[in-house]
Order: C-alpha cells, then structure tokens, then sequence
C-alpha cells in the first residue's frame, strides 16, 4: 500500500500526469460532442485548437521569465501573473471571437462567446500554475491544471446528462480552479512589489516573441506541405503526428518540467528518458505495421517505409532541438535566446521555401523537414557553446520548492548579448 501511494504521489508531482489528463479531457470533450452533441463538434473542434493560446502565451509570459530568472526577487509572483492575464485578455478574446467567426460564420453569437469563456479562463489559470511552481510545492502547483482537467471530465458528463451545451464543460472547473487558489492561504516570501502593466509584460516579451514564430511556423507547415505535394501530404504528415501523440505528451511534459526547474534543470530526467521510449515504441509500431498505417489513413499506407523512418527521425531531431532551446533559454539572456530562437525559424521557414521549389511529393517534404531540423538542432549547439555559463545566487525559498535556486537579475542581465 505504502508503494502504491509513493508511485501515485510521484505521478502526481510529474509533468507527464499534467500532459495526460489534459489531452484526456480534450479527447474526450470531443468524443462527447461526437455522441451526443454533433450540432457542436465544429465548435469544440475549434475550442481544442484555441486554447493553444492561452497556453503558449502563458508559458512564454510567466514560465519562461521565471525559468530564466530574469524576473526581480521583489515582485509578488502570483499577483504578477495574475495581471498578466487580464492585461491579455482583450487581444486574446479578439482573436478567438474572429476566428470562430470565420471558420463557422453560421454560429449564432452565444456560440461565439461559449468558444471564448473557456479560452479567456485558461489564461489566469495557466499563469497561476506557473506562478505557484515556483512560491509553492510542485506537487500543489500541479493540481492546478490536474483539478481542471479532471472538473471538465465530470462537468462534460453531468452536461450530457442534463441535455445542456458541452463546449462550454471547462468554465465550471476553471472557476472552481481559480477560486480555490485565490481563497488558499498566500506565502509570504513571495516578494513586496505588484509590478506595473508594463513591467509585467515587458519580462516576458522576448519569450512571447519567440512562441510566435514557432506558432507561425506550425501553422505554415501544412499549407506548404498541400502547395509543395498535394493534399496527399496534408494527410500524411496529419496522420503520422497523430500517430505520435504519446510521444508528444511525454515530451511537452519534459519540456515543462525543464522550464519549471529552470537552471536546476538536469539533462537526464525520468521523463526524458520516457520521451524516447515513446518515440521508440511509436517508430516500431508505425514502421512494422502496414495495418496501423491502413487504419490511420489509406494515404499513410502507400507512403513507402523510408519517407516513415525519416519522418521518425526527424521527430527525434525534434525532440532533441526543443530541449536544447529549453536549455539555452535558461541560461542565456533574454535578447540573445530570441536571436537564437529567431534564427531556428529562419532555418525552419528558409526549408518551407525551399520545400515549395523542388519537394515533389512526401519523400522530398519529409527529407526536407529532417535536414532543416538537423540544422537547427546544430545552431542551438553552437549558441549555446558560444553563451558564457553564468553564476547563480540561492533566492530564500524552502528547499524542496521548485526554482528554489534561481539567478538574480543583475547575474541574469551581465551576460553579453
């Protein structure tokens, strides 16, 4: 019993249950559209896909500042990234309400607004987490996210049950979430100083900068893909990145525990370790199995097996790329990380371009893709050779406390750019 409660505690205090039960209460938002609420499915569909936004502007706005130490010892955390929300909130909820709008331009204006509630929520909820990882224990601060997920699993279901709307399953447990952390008793050592509108945002604006590129480069991808190869390869490339879902949800989950640890960070990790038995597994399997490819596309299927080992590969060389950013992002300062992360998407879009002259069909996007992420994983290597290790300073958290060992801001700001 004594073992069974340590493994499940560990769990608990791990990325890859965070990782998890998200994805699992997407899914299954999803699937109870699909059964029971199909005239809504376009617009959880859509929900799924925008509330990528609150989490990549949270992570670079609070968690990537904090990991890097670059925010001062004074600030109150919490009440900084509290601010940081709201002060997103307006462009956030623009941009979610126009893009409901033109991918479903029939949907009434409640729907509109049933999309943007819950994308709105997850944007204090996100920042909180990030805030209380590092003035509060990891296993607490994780129960942030874990409780939200798990509330939209049982609100999804007492909405089917009660024949009321799905899409909007989330907003009973973010407020829940947000009510329990702003009720929970404050930690003292947090800091004196509420920064100001423009101090909250201007620490993390470089990171935020750098999200974008990626985000910009994801999106491109598969208009590329359909431009250089035809709607063949829009599929593929679908299917095979859905193949690889687990391996995506251990390595977003390494990713964060780095960015939560910040320099404390260590290069052999469990979840690490994980990632690549994932991908492993997921290469085997997609690569063995013609059944497996058949089932997730009969497009999938006739792709031959060197165009699927190296887009295998190139998922490796991707993994491997994200956490030498992660790494560098930590140590290096702001201005030179955004350089570096700048200059990975130049690499990145410069592969696109070429893709659009010479790829003839998926072999020629796949090589593509594998040689560009070859040469990023190669210019995040050399950055961070030429960025200079810098000391850093104990802060006065408890040990134990995630961050508990973080630059101060002038260490973090006396390195050259």
């Amino acid at each position: 019993m004594r073992m069974l409660s340590t493994t499940v505690l560990r769990l608990q205090r791990s990325q890859i249950s965070v990782q998890a039960l998200t994805r699992l209460s997407s899914v299954a938002l999803f699937l109870y559209a699909s059964w029971a609420d199909n005239d809504r499915l376009a617009l959880v569909a859509l929900l799924g896909t925008l509330l990528a936004i609150p989490y990549t502007l949270m992570e670079a706005l609070v968690g990537r500042p904090l990991s890097a130490g670059v925010v001062p010892d004074d600030w109150r955390l919490e009440s900084w990234a509290r601010r940081v929300s709201a002060l997103v909130a307006l462009p956030v909820a623009a941009v979610a309400f126009l893009s409901v709008s033109v991918a479903l331009p029939d949907s009434s204006i409640t729907d509109r607004l049933c999309v943007v509630a819950p994308v709105l929520l997850q944007l204090p909820v996100e920042a909180m987490f990030w805030a209380c990882a590092r003035t509060r224990s990891p296993g607490s601060a994780n129960l942030i996210p874990q409780l939200t997920a798990l509330g939209t699993l049982v609100s999804g279901v007492l909405l089917l049950s009660a024949d009321v709307r799905v899409d909007i399953a989330a907003v009973p447990a973010q407020l829940a979430v947000l009510a329990w952390v702003t009720l929970r008793s404050r930690v003292a050592s947090v800091g004196t100083i509420r920064p100001g509108a423009r101090q909250s945002l201007s620490v993390g604006s470089v990171y935020c900068v750098a999200a974008l590129a990626d985000l910009a480069y994801t999106i491109a991808l598969p208009s590329v893909a359909g431009a250089a190869a035809g709607q063949t390869a829009v599929v593929v490339l679908r299917a095979l990145d859905l193949v690889f879902g687990p391996f995506h949800v251990v390595l977003s989950a390494s990713t964060r525990e780095d960015i939560v640890a910040g320099r404390t960070a260590r290069w052999r990790t469990v979840t690490r370790g994980l990632t690549l038995v994932a991908w492993l597994g997921v290469s085997v399997v997609v690569l063995a199995s013609e059944q497996v490819r058949r089932l997730l596309a009969p497009d999938l299927a006739a792709v031959g097996a060197a165009a699927i080992a190296g887009y295998c590969l190139y998922k490796m060389l991707l993994a491997v790329s994200t956490w030498l950013s992660v790494r560098h992002m930590t140590w290096a300062r702001p201005r030179r990380y955004l350089a570096s992360a700048i200059g990975s998407r130049i690499i990145a879009f410069a592969g696109v371009a070429v893709a659009l002259v010479w790829a003839a069909d998926v072999s020629d996007l796949v090589l593509q893709l594998l040689l560009c992420e070859a040469l990023v994983v190669v210019w995040f290597l050399g950055r961070m050779r030429q960025t200079p290790a810098e000391s850093t300073s104990a802060d006065a958290r408890p040990p134990g406390h995630v961050g508990a060992h973080r630059a101060t801001r002038a260490t973090a700001s006396s390195a050259p750019v």
